[in-house]
């Protein structure tokens, strides 16, 4: 097996198991409130934002549709912990605020959540999960942000 052989079965081995894990670890705080992850972050985004949000701007900060932030909008609206304020000028657009239960379960996961990080933190060490963030942040600037064409 050559090294590009073995490199491609480690990364499967270890992104099946690691992602597995750090996933079951980070989501069950969150299913226990009706949340997906993703319903989770964008609740979170809209929380620490400093100015109100529109779908729009939370589906370009995650590259997705706005279509797929409309469905994680529609849960967050559905359980109360978030409302929509239309704006004046132009009533399509819809300004998104976090209710008080939505900014009490945020505060509440983001406190499960540092929970499990800190464990992960104490095990490995500060310097690799700080390795581990900087892979992240490459990752999502040289490969998800900037694709390459081949």
């Amino acid at each position: 097996m050559n090294d590009k052989s073995k490199m491609l079965n480690d990364f499967l081995k270890y992104y099946s198991t690691v992602l597995r894990y750090m996933d079951d670890y980070i989501s069950e705080p969150i299913t226990e409130f009706h949340l997906t992850f993703d319903a989770f972050l964008i609740m979170h985004e809209i929380g620490t934002s400093p100015k109100p949000l529109l779908l729009m701007d939370i589906a370009a900060s995650h590259h997705v549709s706005r279509s797929a932030i409309s469905r994680q909008i529609s849960i967050l609206l559905k359980y109360d912990y978030v409302y929509q304020v239309a704006n004046p000028a132009d009533r399509r657009q819809k300004s998104l605020l976090l209710t008080k239960k939505g900014q009490e379960i945020d505060q509440q996961l983001i406190a499960a959540i540092q929970n499990v990080f800190d464990g992960w933190v104490k095990q490995l060490g500060h310097t690799r999960v700080e390795s581990m963030l900087a892979f992240f942040s490459d990752f999502t600037k040289q490969v998800i942000q900037t694709p390459a064409h081949n």
